[in-house]
């Protein structure tokens, strides 16, 4: 797990990112994010960086890790955004750019409408990328596959065609919104 120190980090750019994308939901998407969440997110980060400046490290009896309990608690809190927050942080404080629809160097986000029925959907243009982030109508997935038979709200990535699958059993809907952020 993230050391406390780590966790701030990530949970600044997590809050910045929630920030970000909840009003673009409430407009596009019928606003299904709860729009505190940036709010809660600040509120822990900041009580987090407090323990940390205070080197409350250990706590006692039953429970020698308080303020890792607390980080562990703060980066659930990041949510979906955590992918993201953590390339975020590896590349450096600008993150890369983002490109709507290709070029440059950094993370680049496609979206196309998918077919109703479909399992699978093909981005010719991220062919050989790394997929980073996905969404369905607006809602982030669970985990990203590189292999095998995605279940639930998983997806499967097969970069070498840019095709990105679902589970059978969630087949996309007439004109679903699917947005993608690959490098």
């Amino acid at each position: 797990m993230a050391t406390p120190s780590e966790v701030i980090s990530l949970a600044k750019i997590s809050e910045y990112l929630w920030n970000s994308s909840i009003p673009k939901e409430r407009v596009f998407f019928n606003g299904t994010i709860d729009p505190r969440k940036p709010v809660q997110l600040y509120m822990e980060w900041k009580a987090l960086q407090y323990g940390n400046d205070q080197n409350l490290i250990n706590g006692t009896g039953d429970n020698p890790q308080t303020l890792q309990g607390v980080a562990n608690y703060v980066y659930a809190l990041c949510g979906a955004k955590i992918g993201i927050a953590q390339e975020i942080l590896n590349n450096g404080s600008s993150g890369g750019s983002v490109v709507p629809g290709g070029g440059g160097q950094g993370v680049r986000e496609y979206s196309k409408f998918a077919v109703e029925g479909t399992a699978s959907i093909t981005f010719s243009e991220a062919v050989n990328t790394t997929l980073l982030y996905v969404s369905r109508g607006g809602i982030d997935v669970g985990t990203i596959l590189t292999s095998g038979v995605p279940t639930a709200n998983q997806v499967s990535w097969n970069s070498s065609t840019g095709t990105l699958t679902v589970s059978s059993d969630v087949a996309f809907y007439l004109n679903e919104f699917v947005r993608i952020l690959v490098k």
